[in-house]
């Protein structure tokens, strides 16, 4: 593998390969053509630029793969390239062309025929490895479920997942969410079942409908419905907390020790071959106070873990305090419950999310460019008064031809905010809370903010125990002291880039479920990426919560020294889009988030948080914006591989 200069296609050959439907070896596969049963594009190109398709059969014809070639291309070329596909030696692999009627071996250094038949290879299927232990799945969320799913797919039944809670759902929505709490990205990218290629998005699980933007209650409701479906309750263990992890001496083997958190009875020790975690990142609450807090005499309390009374608002001064996403989902919430006017007091203004926007992303077959995302962003901050480019997370140019956005928290998407903010509802106030009196809250800048609840949107943050949990020292990539086997992954916690594939985390989820499942598959692989993946030690946050930094590099190199695996993910990048657009046409959901904001129009004149001085505004969004928003990001990359291709 180390010899072999292969790369994924970045030609427009590349985009037709990976917009074919999923299928088998985690590949792309096509219709059955030919004497063959069907071609398995593997996303390879060999020799430089493609320029050319070369299919290789093997040795009874029952099986094609293609790949990428250029017209120079020699057979010793292919030889290596199917050599680490089927992990055999490339001297024992002989290439044979058919001239009329015969079959003619080709010479090594000869150049490869456009169809041959590989002598050597029985099939190009590659054996997963198999264990002596189970497999240890730490956390029942979607990723530790997603990766169940992914073990059974391959047919695997030895494995075993353990989760200190109750149930299916993970620490974020059954622990740190409420009631009110929504999915704030469309559920077209979010259930578990979105790893499934040719799975459905569910509009109903059991009596509960799942909604476009579904509920918390909605939420559980369908992690458990699609647990129990996919048989995985029976492979999971509740109420057991996972305390150390240790490897054991010899190959495949590690300790898990366990204890329950529903009893005082003592733990277990297990023994498993792989361990892979998915602990989560939003473990405790970032705790903040005030001078003056018992001074106030107001309601003070933390919006997440379940803390807030929502029904102490109504008809009342509100400062909520931060701006992340859990702030932009408690500017709704505290609307709906009818306080008299949010005040969002926070040191910085970061940039939220739209529902069109954060659509648009995930239904574009490209990346959306920084500058056309600013572009659709700025439609609706309009109408909060508010310049999106002047934020202090972008980083853009004169012409603003270019945007960087760079800041410590994900998007929050909602249209709430800036309805609220069109109305006098909500205001935002970049300063800090200096002081506390009486139903007042004196700031840094002087301002003095009369208000009757303050309620502190500060997010959450990352345990250092898992560290410790785990024996991390240093994450390579995403796993444990770079072993391919102890892989530990959660959801990022930042927003570093140019351009955007998705707001949701489900397609991230799916493509770091499908590579830390692939080298539990094939350990094998681990040898061409040891030492070449990004470092990560703990410093303000654990060494387990990696930036995009750390991130987006290792795809890349994953991806260049692994070539199937880099077409896996470009598989998934295609899935990404299809099950969008299938989940969520253009016209449909443009429609639904119109319909969403008529009907809060019509909420706060019904009880009197508006008047008529205000017209109505149109919801900024229509079929023809984004069309040309898809338009000009298929554009600006079609430009860009021109470049490329001129370099």
């Amino acid at each position: 593998l180390k010899l072999l200069r292969l790369k994924s296609h970045q030609t427009d050959f590349a985009m037709a390969l990976v917009a074919q439907p999923p299928g088998d070896l985690a590949l792309v596969v096509r219709s059955p053509r030919a004497n063959y049963t069907t071609v398995v594009e593997t996303g390879v190109v060999c020799g430089g630029k493609a320029t050319r398709t070369v299919e290789i059969l093997n040795e009874d014809g029952t099986e094609c793969i293609s790949i990428g070639a250029a017209s120079t291309t020699k057979t010793t070329e292919v030889c290596d390239v199917i050599a680490a596909i089927c992990s055999l030696e490339a001297d024992k692999i002989r290439l044979v062309k058919r001239v009329g009627s015969y079959a003619v071996a080709q010479t090594m250094f000869e150049e490869v025929a456009s169809r041959v038949t590989a002598l050597g290879i029985s099939s190009f299927r590659r054996p997963i490895q198999q264990y002596e232990h189970p497999i240890l799945i730490i956390g029942a969320g979607l990723g530790g479920m997603q990766t169940m799913l992914k073990l059974k797919e391959k047919g695997r039944k030895d494995f075993i997942c353990l989760e200190k809670l109750d149930d299916f759902g993970g620490h974020s929505w059954m622990v740190v969410a409420n009631k009110y709490t929504k999915l704030q990205t469309e559920k077209g990218t979010y259930h578990v079942d979105y790893i499934n290629s040719s799975a459905e998005c569910p509009s109903f699980f059991k009596d509960l409908p799942y909604m476009i933007w579904p509920s918390r209650d909605q939420l559980l409701q369908m992690f458990r419905v699609s647990a129990r479906k996919n048989g995985l309750y029976e492979h999971t263990r509740f109420c057991t907390s996972v305390e150390k992890v240790k490897p054991l001496p010899g190959k495949y083997r590690y300790s898990v020790q366990t204890v329950p958190t529903d009893s005082e009875e003592g733990g277990e020790l297990l023994v498993g071959s792989a361990v892979m975690a998915w602990p989560g990142n939003l473990c405790d609450c970032n705790m903040i106070e005030f001078p003056g807090e018992d001074d106030f005499g107001g309601y003070i309390e933390y919006s997440s873990f379940g803390k807030m009374d929502f029904t102490k608002v109504k008809g009342k001064d509100v400062i909520l305090y931060g701006h992340g996403a859990f702030t932009i989902e408690n500017v709704r919430t505290l609307l709906e419950h009818s306080c008299k006017k949010v005040h969002v007091l926070c040191r910085k203004r970061n940039l939220c999310g739209m529902k069109v926007v954060s659509w648009f992303v995930a239904y574009s077959d490209q990346p959306v460019p920084g500058h056309v995302l600013m572009e659709a962003m700025q439609k609706m901050y309009d109408l909060a008064g508010f310049d999106a480019w002047t934020a202090h997370s972008v980083r853009t140019d004169a012409n603003r031809s270019f945007a960087h956005i760079s800041q410590k928290t994900v998007f929050g998407v909602t249209d709430i905010y800036f309805l609220a903010a069109y109305y006098g509802l909500m205001e935002v106030v970049e300063d800090e809370i200096k002081r506390l009196t009486h139903l007042c809250a004196h700031t840094k800048k002087g301002k003095i903010i009369e208000c009757e609840v303050i309620l502190k949107a500060v997010g959450t943050k990352p345990s250092f125990l898992i560290d410790k949990m785990l024996g991390l020292k240093e994450l390579h990539g995403l796993w444990v002291n770079g072993d391919p086997l102890r892989p530990v992954v959660c959801n990022g916690m930042f927003v570093e880039a140019r351009n955007f594939g998705s707001f949701s985390s489900g397609p991230g989820f799916a493509t770091m479920v499908m590579t830390v499942n692939w080298f539990v598959d094939y350990p094998g692989d681990w040898e061409a990426v040891r030492g070449q993946l990004p470092v990560s030690r703990a410093g303000d946050t654990p060494a387990y919560v990696p930036s995009t930094t750390h991130l987006t590099p290792m795809f890349s190199i994953l991806s260049g020294l692994l070539p199937m695996l880099g077409a896996a993910m470009g598989e998934l990048d295609q899935m990404k889009t299809m099950k969008q657009r299938r989940a969520h046409p253009i016209k449909e959901y443009i429609a639904s988030c119109k319909a969403e904001w008529d009907c809060y129009i019509r909420v706060f004149k019904q009880r009197g948080m508006i008047t008529d001085d205000r017209p109505e505004p149109a919801y900024p969004y229509n079929e023809a914006m984004v069309e040309d928003w898809m338009d000009r990001t298929s554009m600006f990359w079609v430009q860009r591989l021109a470049q490329q291709q001129k370099g």
